[in-house]
């Protein structure tokens, strides 16, 4: 099954590098597929939780995978951004920085979620930093304002986003208070 998770996460981009050629900006084009294709998968990663919780249906064994899949996306959405916007010129990237803080929102998240997955290398690590992994909430809170604030225009597809995460972050905070009751 995990294998099947990796073919149909690799889906969006095989589609893009079909695309590329015909893509008016290219670069645009792979920011947007590999970004929606992260926050998707990040999205997708806390959905075993609330399975669980909602229906009784465990998928847990499942969360790891699309978390380090969402992870691969978003290195690839910074790796546009470092390599091909800004040719690894440092000081265009700190300009470009200081005139769109979205980006500042946006590394914060690509931190976090860095961290989780060089934490989740091996079972040892991941149990000695298990704590610090509820700060996927956070990456996600993070990278959906990044995602809204990069938008000139949101649409249908932005906004649906931003509710499924709120949906899913709400269910985390109903579960919280009602654990601590």
């Amino acid at each position: 099954m995990k294998t099947l998770l990796f073919f149909l996460a690799l889906i969006p981009l095989g589609f893009a590098y079909v695309k590329l050629e015909s893509a008016i900006d290219p670069i645009k084009m792979l920011y947007t597929f590999t970004g929606v294709g992260g926050i998707c998968l990040l999205l997708l990663s806390l959905l075993p939780s609330t399975c669980r919780r909602l229906c009784g249906l465990n998928l847990l064994r499942y969360r790891k995978t699309i978390g380090l899949l969402s992870f691969i996306y978003l290195l690839l959405h910074v790796s546009v951004f470092v390599a091909l916007d800004s040719e690894f010129d440092i000081a265009n990237i700190v300009q470009n920085s200081l005139k769109k803080p979205f980006i500042y929102v946006g590394f914060i998240a690509f931190s976090i979620v860095f961290f989780m997955a060089l934490t989740s290398a091996t079972k040892k690590l991941f149990a000695r930093f298990a704590t610090y992994h509820k700060a996927v909430y956070l990456a996600l809170a993070l990278a959906l304002l990044h995602s809204f604030w990069a938008q000139k225009v949101a649409g249908v597809f932005e906004h649906s986003v931003i509710l499924v995460g709120i949906f899913l972050l709400g269910e985390r905070v109903w579960a919280w208070r009602k654990r601590s009751l």
